[in-house]
């Protein structure tokens, strides 16, 4: 499954419909693992539960593109109204995956199938996807405790909004946000920072 094409269930098929605005939705991971290391990563325990490093990537054995370029053969003429979003299990935009999910991008827009990214690294640049990026707080010292390996919130902000400017739909995803029990912070201030957002998705803290 890796590589390809499948059917995200649960809150992160929520999360694909709310973003790409359709019903048929599909995920593809470029790949397994996130050198990001956020400390609040969802995938971090399953990888640990199977005996993994969560920071350590794995690739799948073929070209994301090529898998990706086959399933979609084999779906025309029913793509319609499909979306695919990159990605639940790694960062779409990490050196070692950034030029294999541009290519996937431009396969997918060529197909006219939406398209939907989630990083803390950076954006498409390209008008037709819906570019995202988790922002659970602006506070820089939670972003050195809990996010060490990103980009710092401000520099998200300001290519989120480059991409507004140059007429991308953007949108944030604070999943998880974290209770005040966990982190305390101003709410609203960080609202007002991201006011310029399409869309914004919220989520506890696991």
């Amino acid at each position: 499954m890796l590589g390809q094409m499948y059917k995200p269930k649960g809150l992160a098929g929520e999360t694909a419909q709310a973003v790409l605005e359709t019903k048929d939705v599909c995920a593809v991971n470029v790949a397994d693992g996130c050198s990001n290391n956020c400390l609040y990563c969802y995938n971090q325990k399953g990888f640990w539960r199977h005996g993994r490093d969560p920071a350590t990537v794995r690739l799948p054995k073929e070209s994301p593109t090529r898998l990706v370029a086959h399933q979609i053969d084999k779906l025309l003429p029913n793509i319609e109204n499909m979306g695919v979003f990159l990605s639940f299990l790694t960062d779409p935009y990490l050196p070692v995956v950034a030029a294999e999910t541009r290519a996937l991008i431009e396969t997918l827009l060529c197909n006219h199938v939406r398209v939907a990214t989630l990083s803390k690294i950076d954006v498409s640049w390209i008008a037709q996807v819906r570019d995202g990026m988790t922002m659970v707080s602006a506070d820089f010292d939670f972003w050195h405790m809990y996010e060490p390996n990103t980009i710092s919130p401000i520099a998200r902000i300001v290519k989120l909004t480059t991409a507004k400017d140059h007429g991308n739909f953007v949108w944030v995803s604070m999943e998880p946000y974290p209770p005040s029990e966990i982190y305390t912070q101003d709410f609203e201030a960080l609202l007002h920072r991201l006011s310029f957002v399409d869309l914004i998705v919220f989520g506890k803290w696991n």
